[in-house]
């Protein structure tokens, strides 16, 4: 049960800090953006600078580049091949 008065977590937007270290010490995250879309992150091919991340990979078979700011990231995950 959370303090009254207090903002719930899902409510406070992501920090650039945050999603580096996170990426730093995972080496790569899954992102999931206040959209519902979702993008795999590494550390060779993702930039973040003054707040805005991007990003390049493969999606759904199709090369793709992405820019997004870091506050709309609505939470991460550890993505690991099996």
């Amino acid at each position: 049960m959370g303090v009254a008065g207090s903002t719930p977590a899902s409510l406070v937007p992501m920090k650039q800090s945050e999603l580096e270290d996170a990426l730093d010490r995972a080496g790569e995250l899954m992102v999931v953006l206040d959209s519902d879309r979702e993008y795999e992150l590494h550390p060779h091919d993702t930039v973040i600078v003054d707040g805005i991340v991007d990003t390049e990979g493969i999606k759904d078979g199709e090369y793709v580049e992405v820019t997004f700011p870091v506050e709309v990231v609505e939470h991460y995950y550890l993505h690991r091949e099996a």
